[in-house]
Parts: C-alpha cells; structure tokens; sequence
C-alpha cells in the first residue's frame, strides 16, 4: 500500500488561484469552494504553526491566504449568481404569461 504524494498548502493556492471559475458549473463550484476553504485553513495551520519558518515563506503563505479570500469572494458571487438565476428560473416558468410581456395595470 502506497501512500499518494501530498502537495504543500502553498502549490496547491497556486493552482487554486489560477483555475478559470468564471468557465465553471455549479457542481464544479461549490466543490473548487470547498478546496479553497481547505487550503485557507492549511495555509493558517502553517502559519501558525509553532516552528521556525524564514520570512519570506511567512510572508508568502500570508499573501497567498490574502489571495485565497479574494478568490473566494468571486467563487461565492458566482455561486449566489447561479442559485439566484435558477430560482428566477424557477419562479419565472411557473407564472409568467404566455405573451412574453406584462399586462400594464
């Protein structure tokens, strides 16, 4: 039994950062979120971890944990946009009129 290669938090914020969300379905986001949501919490666990580390690692898993969050706000904005479009979706097939056009009052 082999145990697979573990990347570090720092290559795996990376490649996180430069997936194209924006080409993204729903599905695909929500687990690209929960991949985020892990490295952030990897990424802290590192920093805060009681052991000697250079500066400049310090400093690079604090600019990539600012990164991350940034990346997860867009990642969210596209998630809420998917869910608020297919409730519009939703509600709009079920009561709109057949004409395509409102009736004044």
């Amino acid at each position: 039994m082999s145990n697979p290669t573990q990347l570090s938090p720092m290559v795996v914020a990376i490649d996180l950062v430069r997936v194209n969300v924006d080409a993204l379905q729903l599905d695909d986001l929500q687990a690209h979120a929960v991949q985020v949501l892990d490295t952030i919490a990897a990424l802290n666990d590192y920093i805060n971890r009681p052991n000697p580390k250079s500066s400049n690692a310090l400093h690079n898993a604090m600019l990539l944990v600012r990164k991350l969050v940034q990346h997860m706000a867009h990642v969210r904005d596209l998630i809420n946009a998917y869910t608020a479009a297919a409730a519009m979706v939703a509600s709009g097939s079920a009561g709109a009129p057949q004409g395509g056009t409102l009736p004044c009052p």
